[in-house]
Order: structure tokens, then C-alpha cells, then sequence
């Protein structure tokens, strides 16, 4: 497996020197930590935590085209779409694996199509849900953490992280407790 350079990535589309590449770097980097203590803990080959270094740190690419003027996102998208431009950039980078995780990270494990219907969002219609387990650590992981400036730094304990679960529905809050399960003991 070639190493992808994501650094380079990220700097392509969010300028260094910038609030977006503050708020960013911070929170892609406190993600692969709790990713790869994960991916560790469950002994995944090298490859595999190599892979969730890469995809945890470009998860959140397609922020930079999203109205989130809060973390100095001036795009004119809602932020929801984040995780479609996000797809978007990496599959024109080659990267259809690391693709597939900025969109489905979301939530609890991603959105079906029947949730994205339901809730009327502005997303296209389909499944967009974890299935490996290099997807479903990265989501997980990323629960811990927000862009919110004023909570960057902070990881969420476990009630605060069932309590969202919750808000997003049955699905979520049953996945939550099975991935906390799998993930942290």
C-alpha cells in the first residue's frame, strides 16, 4: 500500500496561515489519535492503522467548501455538505477508500438513504454508512471531538457522547453502545 501524502493534501485546498487550518489541523489530529489508540488496541496490521492515520486526517476536507464562517469556512454550501465535497476532492485525489470515509463519518456510523429522506436533507439520496472497521473507528472517534473554537481541545466524555447519540435516533444510540463496547474495552 502506497503512503498518501495528506499533508500535502490538505494544504492544497486549506491554505496554511489560515483560522480554517488552525481549527482543522487541531481537530483531524486529536481524531487520529483516539482512531489509532483504537486501531492499536485492536491490533490491526500496519497497513491498517497506516490507512486510518491517512483517512482520519482527511476526513473533514470538504469543510473549506461549507458556510462555517465560525471556523473560517467561507464556501457557500451548508455544512452538511461537507461530507459530499469532502468525497469529491478525494476521489479527483485517487483516494476512493479514504473517499468513502469523508462521506460516511458522520453521526453515529453515517446516514442511510431512509434517514436522509426522512429528515429532508440536502444530500444525495443513498446508503452513506460505515462498513469496515477502519470506517467505523474513524467515526467513532470522531464523536470525541468538535470544530467548536471553543471546545477544540476538549474530548467529550462518554454521557456527553450517548446523550448525541440519542438526539440522532435508535439506530445511532444502539450502534454507539456496541462500537463503546468493541472499541473501548
Amino acid at each position: 500500500m502506497e503512503n498518501t501524502d495528506y499533508l500535502k493534501i490538505i494544504q492544497k485546498y486549506i491554505p496554511p496561515h489560515t483560522y480554517a487550518y488552525y481549527i482543522y489541523i487541531i481537530h483531524v489530529t486529536l481524531v487520529t489519535e483516539k482512531a489509532l489508540e483504537i486501531a492499536r488496541r485492536l491490533k490491526l496490521s500496519l497497513d491498517q492503522q497506516r490507512f486510518i492515520e491517512e483517512a482520519s486526517m482527511l476526513h473533514d476536507i470538504g469543510v473549506i467548501r461549507v458556510n462555517a464562517k465560525e471556523i473560517g469556512c467561507f464556501g457557500e454550501l451548508p455544512y452538511i455538505l461537507h461530507i459530499v465535497e469532502g468525497r469529491k476532492i478525494l476521489e479527483k485525489e485517487g483516494l476512493p477508500l479514504h473517499a468513502k470515509i469523508a462521506e460516511n463519518h458522520i453521526s453515529v456510523g453515517g446516514l442511510s438513504k431512509e434517514e436522509i429522506i426522512k429528515e429532508k436533507m440536502p444530500l444525495p439520496q443513498r446508503d452513506m454508512l460505515c462498513e469496515t472497521i477502519e470506517e467505523k473507528i474513524i467515526s467513532y472517534a470522531d464523536l470525541f471531538y468538535s470544530k467548536n473554537p471553543d471546545k477544540l481541545w476538549q474530548r467529550k466524555t462518554i454521557p456527553q457522547i450517548r446523550e448525541k447519540a440519542k438526539h440522532y435516533g435508535k439506530r445511532q444510540e444502539k450502534l454507539f453502545e456496541k462500537w463503546y463496547k468493541e472499541f473501548e474495552d
